[in-house]
């Protein structure tokens, strides 16, 4: 892929259209300029793993928990991938018309949430974009700085007191949540390394 190679700055689109068997008047047919593009990507490689994130955590039926492991897991699962990383990151920062698709679940959680009565907030736009404001900082954090351990937790622990959970219990759930996806991540790759034949002790 092409912004693996050259970076999302440095790609060119004579570049990315060779490498996609395009000629440039059938990139501007669909995209106006590189920017487009770049929101496109990121937001379908945003939404897909939105996707990914409700899946993982189909089984928990309380607002807190699963604001607590989504977040985490969204920021880690995008920080495993550094290219699709960025592009989240561009993506959350200007969610343009991908603002609904990217935004559903965390609107969900948080509904669910207040209705359960853990969340003393309104479920305003407002809050929504902050909440997606930290997950954008922890994940730009973390692909700039991967030593930076533990900004995953603290992302999740900020969003649960933005939420209105008092400081023990959000620090409580925020590390609960790293074990669990810490667990969640540990086994899709044990799965993967069967699906590559590969036997768990060559896995990491």
């Amino acid at each position: 892929m092409v912004f693996a190679r050259q970076g999302i700055d440095s790609a060119s689109i004579l570049e990315i259209t060779e490498a996609a068997g395009l000629a440039n008047a059938s990139f501007y047919y669909h995209f106006r300029d590189k920017a487009a593009l770049v929101e496109a990507v990121g937001g379908a490689v945003a939404a897909t793993l939105v996707r990914e994130t409700d899946d993982a955590m189909s089984h928990m039926e309380r607002g807190s928990e699963r604001v607590a492991f989504g977040s985490t897991f969204f920021i880690r699962r995008g920080v495993a991938e550094p290219v699709w990383g960025r592009l989240i990151v561009r993506a959350i920062a200007d969610l343009g018309e991908f603002r609904e698709q990217i935004s559903s679940g965390i609107r969900k959680d948080v509904q669910m949430g207040i209705d359960q009565g853990e969340f003393d907030v309104a479920a305003t736009p407002a809050l929504h974009a902050m909440l997606f404001g930290i997950v954008g900082a922890a994940m730009h954090d973390l692909l700039e700085h991967p030593e930076a351990r533990g900004t995953d937790t603290l992302a999740c622990e900020s969003m649960l007191r933005v939420l209105g959970l008092p400081r023990g219990r959000a620090k409580a759930l925020a590390q609960r949540a790293t074990g669990w996806v810490d667990e969640a991540l540990g086994q899709a790759a044990v799965l993967k390394s069967y699906d590559e034949g590969l036997s768990p002790a060559q896995i990491g």
